[in-house]
């Protein structure tokens, strides 16, 4: 039961990609899977950690956000973990995410300290700033890609770089829906100012759309850049396309519910689907 609502505090789902992308990332700039080592173990530790660190003192700091915007799923809105084991958690995900990344190399250390000490700008302030919270989660979807790059190489590779603009723009539209979907309890407990707040809910919705319709033919370069175009590849990669082309439409009639959910199927049939091709 305990892990259950623990994997619920730190959406543990979210770590699992992250860590994921890291590893396509080195298959990608290696050509095939990242031989076994230590290394490589930490490499995929260290966003699981981070993400884990960065959950749960979002639901820490946003606990009455959560309970105006009925969030009832949520461990610390039901009161199944406490408020202080989830702080006392999330510090010590975050500084052992760092701890593992020093025995990593300079680069991959200089990210986690970075985004580690962003995620908690985040969670404190960033994200009640119009766009800027969006954005850094953005990054965050682009940076394991760039982190992965740079475990396994001292160059950065043209797909590692396209993958992590990809990873950027997606991210960026899920962040925008889900302000749109809690603008109300963000304006009451914490007097947000995001996007959708200060332009409204219809033309932030329509920014989102825009970014994921930005998406679609961006997906097609990592294969003119020379990634093995095969059937299997071929089909992950157009099922994650048709189910964005499907958030789009249900955006646009304001289901963020699915838009939310459905997006994280689509990011990890593309994801699988370049990881294919990358071998």
């Amino acid at each position: 039961m305990f892990i259950k609502e623990l994997i619920r505090l730190t959406r543990f789902e979210h770590a699992i990609m992250l860590a994921f992308a890291v590893l396509i990332a080195e298959t990608v700039v290696l050509g095939a899977f990242p031989p076994l080592s230590i290394i490589i173990v930490l490499s995929l530790a260290v966003p699981v950690f981070s993400e884990m660190g960065s959950f749960a003192l979002n639901d820490y700091l946003d606990i009455e956000t959560d309970r105006m915007n009925k969030k009832t799923d949520r461990p610390l809105v039901r009161g199944t973990i406490s408020p202080g084991f989830a702080l006392w958690f999330s510090v010590s995900c975050l500084a052992l995410s760092v701890v593992l990344a020093l025995f990593i190399n300079t680069a991959a250390l200089v990210i986690a300290l970075i985004f580690n000490a962003l995620a908690m700008m985040y969670n404190w302030k960033l994200k009640d700033l119009p766009l800027v919270g969006n954005i850094y989660i953005a990054l965050t979807m682009a940076i394991p890609f760039l982190f992965g790059n740079f475990v396994v190489s001292g160059e950065l590779s043209q797909v590692a770089l396209i993958l992590a603009l990809l990873g950027f723009v997606a991210g960026l539209a899920r962040e925008i829906i889900k302000s749109a979907q809690d603008m109300e309890g963000d304006m009451k407990a914490r007097g947000s100012k995001t996007l959708p707040v200060l332009i409204g809910r219809g033309p932030a919705m329509g920014i989102a759309i825009l970014l994921y319709l930005t998406f679609l033919p961006l997906s097609a370069i990592p294969f003119y850049l020379g990634m093995a175009f095969g059937i299997l590849p071929g089909i992950l990669v157009g099922a994650a396309d048709a189910l964005i082309l499907a958030i789009c439409f249900k955006s646009a009639s304001g289901d963020y519910r699915f838009a939310r959910n459905a997006s994280l199927v689509a990011f990890s049939l593309g994801m699988l689907g370049i990881l294919v091709a990358a071998l």
